[in-house]
């Protein structure tokens, strides 16, 4: 039996290749701690953050068509009540929700926000047709009413995100 000398297991070590694939695989592990570490630090960012320009604005103009609704149905049948009569209202609405929309646009990491803008311009788009095809009779309670819980529900969506952003969630 021959006695080997550890200088010459070491160098057997070196030509199997064995020190080397210990070498990577610290080198790998060393590489991904960093790579971890580094992870940790950086905060991504999946949605934007709380906007008080839009939190306040949505606000507003559900107040506003609220209250138009609610004087339509009590104009129903009246002159007054006549979408021809109302036009205007309708254009101020669209050129809110545009307004919101560039705002929202303005944004990066802002899609949620713009969807629930659109579902918005969607039922206002609805409201007028429906108020239109009233004739002179305008919008009455058994049309209004549903028309301005879908578009509470939109409001109310856009609110309840904006307001998450504003807790962190």
């Amino acid at each position: 039996m021959k006695i080997r000398s550890p200088m010459r297991a070491q160098s057997r070590w070196f030509r199997t290749g064995v020190a080397t694939r210990e070498a990577y695989r610290c080198a790998w592990m060393l590489g991904l701690l960093v790579l971890l570490a580094s992870a940790s630090a950086c905060k991504v960012k999946l949605i934007s953050d709380y906007d008080e320009v839009i939190d306040h604005s949505a606000t507003e103009l559900q107040k506003r068509v609220e209250g138009f609704v609610h004087n339509m149905e009590g104009a129903a049948g009246t002159p007054n009540g006549t979408y021809n009569a109302n036009k205007a209202f309708y254009d101020d609405v669209r050129t809110d929700i545009s307004a919101l929309r560039v705002r929202a646009m303005a944004v990066s990491n802002n899609s949620l926000t713009l969807q629930e803008i659109d579902g918005i311009e969607k039922n206002i788009e609805k409201l007028r047709q429906l108020h239109d095809m009233g004739g002179a009779n305008g919008l009455r309670p058994a049309v209004a009413e549903p028309a301005l819980s879908a578009l509470n529900v939109q409001f109310v969506a856009l609110l309840k995100l904006e307001l998450a952003k504003k807790r962190g969630e």
